[in-house]
């Protein structure tokens, strides 16, 4: 696979080139399109049943964890490009770790459409408007420059029978009038999402920014990470779908309630049979950015396919004070 990486024009580099789905060499600048991210094949979910045995392995590179000493993040890079700076923290105290190669490999990669330059613009405007933030902290936060990296990402289908009993509210005049309704239900679930990062879930920095469109997502190849780590994924195919069984409680609620024409819903008790369960693995595309104002450090996370942003910002008293004032007092000068 190492030749893959290596500028046909000088010998140099190829890294990927977000929103271009080509190979760029950093030294001459030569550009080489990648086959997979421009082809029309779709991804094909596998059984979930038969995976342990049948998941591939190969991830069509060398490749070597690391782990992050401060933040404890691990993160699979390739070999050739091996990075000695955390994407999560910032640190640069990372250190190789044992692996027995038993890592499933990817079937499908949504690959960075937002560039770093792109990036850097959405989170100016995103702090410009944030509502209790210090005037001058667009300008003043010492920003660090963007870091690509791919997260774990599993989705699973199934089709699915629930009984379940409850109480339903349906409006009438200025109340709810309740009633206890009990039946079965049946649902396909389609893509259902499950982030397999722990150190993202952990720091809940992917409350709006995880959401992405699986059904662009391009058949796996390496090149698309050619520059880029991957996080190695924190739960395993089973846990995943423990988890995904887990989550879809409230998606099931609300369909439920929907179903049953009802304005509100409560004490629900559901009991669930899967059939038919089969799973995609992916890996999508996040950068990640850590900043620092008044001797603090903050991060923000932006998802590198559709720009949606999340993190934390610091909050100014004063600014709440004046923005009180323009609420409550808008003619004052």
């Amino acid at each position: 696979m190492s030749d893959d990486r290596k500028c046909p024009a000088c010998s140099g580099t190829m890294v990927f080139d977000p929103g271009w789905n080509r190979l760029v060499c950093q030294f001459c600048g030569f550009k080489e399109e990648i086959p997979e991210l421009v082809s029309k094949v779709s991804i094909t979910e596998a059984d979930l049943d038969p995976a342990r045995n049948v998941a591939s392995r190969n991830w069509g590179m060398e490749y070597q964890i690391v782990s992050c000493s401060q933040c404890g993040a691990r993160t699979l890079n390739d070999k050739l490009q091996l990075s000695g700076r955390c994407p999560f923290c910032g640190s640069t105290t990372v250190v190789p770790v044992e692996t027995n190669g038993d890592i499933i490999a990817p079937m499908g990669v949504i690959p960075f459409s937002i560039s770093t330059k792109r990036a850097t613009s959405i989170f100016r405007e995103w702090i410009g408007n944030r509502f209790l933030a210090p005037e001058k902290l667009s300008r003043n936060a010492n920003l660090n420059e963007f870091t690509g990296i791919y997260l774990p990402y599993f989705t699973f289908d199934a089709d699915s029978i629930t009984d379940f009993d409850g109480m339903f509210g349906y409006t009438a005049g200025e109340g709810l009038n309740w009633h206890r309704r009990a039946g079965q239900f049946s649902m396909f679930i389609d893509d259902f999402p499950v982030v397999a990062s722990r150190k993202l879930l952990e720091d809940r920095l992917l409350v709006s920014a995880a959401s992405y469109r699986t059904r662009e997502a391009k058949p796996y190849t390496p090149s698309a990470l050619a520059g880029f780590p991957a996080e190695q994924y924190s739960m395993g195919l089973a846990q995943a779908w423990d988890k995904a069984k887990c989550d879809v409680v409230g998606y099931l609620k609300d369909a439920i309630k929907k179903n049953e024409s009802a304005y509100m819903q409560k004490n629900m008790h559901l009991s669930t049979e899967y059939a038919n369960i089969k799973y995609k693995y992916l890996l999508v595309p996040m950068w990640i950015n850590s900043f620092t104002y008044d001797n603090r450090l903050y991060t923000i996370v932006i998802n590198g396919q559709t720009g949606e942003i999340s993190g934390q910002w610091p909050k100014s008293f004063g600014m709440f004070m004046k923005r009180a004032a323009e609420i409550f007092f808008p003619f004052r000068s």
